[in-house]
């Protein structure tokens, strides 16, 4: 029997009759502990579900991952999963892998550094969407590393990685052709950091850049984005105390000269 199914966060089904298939796969979601010797030799269709729901439930780990994550994986969202660098090095197998959602929904993490992401991005080197929001151990490094392993990166969320500078934003100006949004909230970042990012070969695609609340920043970075990356449509600055009026006037500039307005703006003025 086959049906069109819907599933909540927690896999139940609701609106339609749900195949023996999709009952039994949320049995065994619901009591991997029990079968976690049994998931490597599931076709990788079947892991491809088992991988979902159990992202969904949170309940992806160390323990788990390197038992039902298929090779052919392509797409990862880890935000609701506890995970340490010992989890990335499992999913280092899966080399066509286009997306990894490491976002912490709830507390920083703590237990991602550095070293876990360098691995990640040698060994997936197709990634395009990484999120890394608060994961606050990685540093330079990590960024430096994905830019130069991971060139089709189109969407980064690095925003509150407190530990990365300018260095970071050199590494993208200078590796990312194909960069289109970009978070860089609550960092270490300058003027001078922002000037080497849009100076680089992704000024062109650039679509998106948030750059709130970080102390750093002042009326030149604003206006370096809005000079050197005709396509931005989405810019967010509030909570940057060195910024002033100056930028509000270098946007509105912007809306006069071009076309296509902004989508989206947020700013503080001090």
């Amino acid at each position: 029997m086959s049906a069109m199914v819907k599933l909540d966060v927690s896999g139940i089904v609701y609106g339609t009759v749900s195949t023996l298939l999709d009952r039994c796969i949320q049995a065994i979601v619901y009591n991997w502990k029990d079968y976690i010797e049994s998931l490597g030799t599931l076709p990788s269709n079947l892991k491809d579900k088992f991988v979902y729901l159990m992202s969904k439930r949170g309940v992806l780990n160390d323990s788990n991952m390197h038992q039902v994550l298929p090779d052919k994986l392509k797409v990862l969202d880890l935000q609701d999963c506890d995970v340490t660098d010992v989890g990335l090095n499992a999913i280092c197998k899966c080399s066509q892998l286009r997306k990894i959602d490491l976002n912490s929904n709830k507390e920083s993490r703590v237990n991602i550094t550095s070293e876990g992401i360098c691995k990640l991005a040698r060994s997936c080197p197709h990634l395009q969407t990484v999120y890394l929001r608060r994961c606050i151990n990685i540093t330079d490094s990590a960024i430096q590393t994905l830019s130069r392993s991971c060139p089709q990166i189109r969407l980064l969320n690095i925003g509150g990685c407190k530990n990365l500078t300018d260095v970071s934003l050199q590494a993208l100006g200078e590796n990312t052709k194909f960069l289109k949004s970009l978070n860089i909230s609550n960092t270490q970042i300058t003027d001078a950091g922002i000037m080497m990012l849009v100076s680089g070969q992704c000024a062109k695609s650039l679509t998106e850049v948030h750059i709130n609340n970080c102390a750093n920043v002042t009326d030149e970075a604003v206006e370096a984005v809005v000079h050197f990356c005709p396509q931005i449509n989405i810019l967010l600055f509030h909570g940057c105390p060195k910024i002033t009026e100056q930028s509000r006037q270098a946007l509105e500039d912007l809306s006069i000269s071009r076309d296509s307005p902004m989508k989206q703006v947020t700013w503080t003025i001090y």
